[in-house]
């Protein structure tokens, strides 16, 4: 794992868009991630983003986790752009991304982190569960290639 570089956009892009065709649906850089057009803006002033690499190959982008401080609360961090291909799963990479996102939290004194997960996600939501988050409200969002719906998540630190 390490740290994004701006050669990685592209790849990052393509991954995530293959993981939401697994449900029917495609990345929407006009709405929900547009975030993705400028990683280093959107993360790097106030978090933080990695991805994992194949072995043997640092340019083939196979997962990605981000986490960005929330502006109005200062021990509170949004966990985003927590993926990873499905022949890569079940491998303990994804624990790996995790523990980096909540070794960073540490750091910066964040004692609450937080996401919203897409409801089709299940195996996504069983490893937030595991991992001690509880599951709270659910919502309805128009920002995507098609409508869909998302969990929140928390966890204490």
């Amino acid at each position: 794992m390490r740290i994004y570089r701006s050669q990685d956009r592209d790849s990052i892009i393509q991954m995530i868009d293959s993981i939401y065709k697994e449900y029917g649906d495609f990345i929407y850089l006009e709405g929900y991630d547009r975030d993705l057009l400028d990683i280093e803006n959107n993360y790097f002033s106030n978090g933080n983003f990695w991805v994992e690499t194949a072995n043997n190959d640092d340019n083939k982008i196979i997962g990605s986790i981000a986490v960005k401080k929330e502006l109005d609360y200062e021990d509170t961090a949004l966990m985003k752009r927590f993926y990873l291909l499905p022949q890569y799963r079940g491998l303990g990479l994804a624990e790996t991304l995790h523990d980096t996102v909540i070794n960073w939290c540490k750091k910066n004194q964040i004692s609450k982190l937080h996401l919203w997960s897409d409801t089709r996600f299940t195996r996504a939501h069983f490893f937030y569960q595991k991992n001690g988050y509880e599951r709270g409200e659910m919502i309805d969002r128009n920002d995507g290639a098609m409508p869909y719906q998302e969990y929140y998540f928390m966890k204490l630190l």
